[in-house]
């Protein structure tokens, strides 16, 4: 799925607000349930829009994502899809992107997920394994050799 991405901007709060919250509520609330205030101002104390892009598809936002490139790793802290882009191949694509470009330092891509969030079956798909386990959440890891970016390092 083609894809752009623009640098977020403080204008883009809410934006970034509503990805995160419909993206995560579901698994908050399973875990700790849902503090509208304490998410709220948790939310707005990290809310850094020079660490964050948004996800542009068919001319529209429909998403965010945060990526941290450390000196031997990359960390994906964050990726955020509107319900509506969900399940049709944006996600691996941004993903795929990552692992493509940290491949190529020659790094590990690293995150961590929520233990209930669905969304750990997309990240085995592609090649992450559990490396890391607590009662809340797992922290994931793949290392994408160069040989396995073939015509994927070609994507934007």
């Amino acid at each position: 799925m083609h894809y752009e991405l623009r640098q977020a901007t403080p204008a883009d709060i809410q934006l970034v607000r509503d990805l995160k919250f419909s993206g995560l509520r579901p698994y908050v609330e399973e875990l700790w349930g849902w503090d509208a205030h304490d998410q709220e101002e948790r939310f707005r104390a990290s809310f850094v829009p020079e660490r964050q892009q948004i996800i542009r598809c068919e001319n529209c936002d429909v998403g965010m994502l945060h990526v941290e490139d450390h000196q031997d790793e990359v960390v994906l802290a964050g990726i955020y899809i509107a319900s509506s882009y969900r399940s049709r191949g944006l996600g691996s694509a941004v993903i795929g992107d990552v692992l493509t470009e940290a491949a190529r330092a020659g790094k590990a891509v690293k995150l961590r997920v929520l233990r209930p969030n669905p969304a750990r079956e997309l990240y085995e798909r592609l090649g992450f394994r559990v490396t890391m386990e607590s009662e809340t959440h797992l922290v994931m890891e793949a290392r994408r050799l160069a040989a396995q970016q073939g015509d994927e390092a070609d994507r934007p």
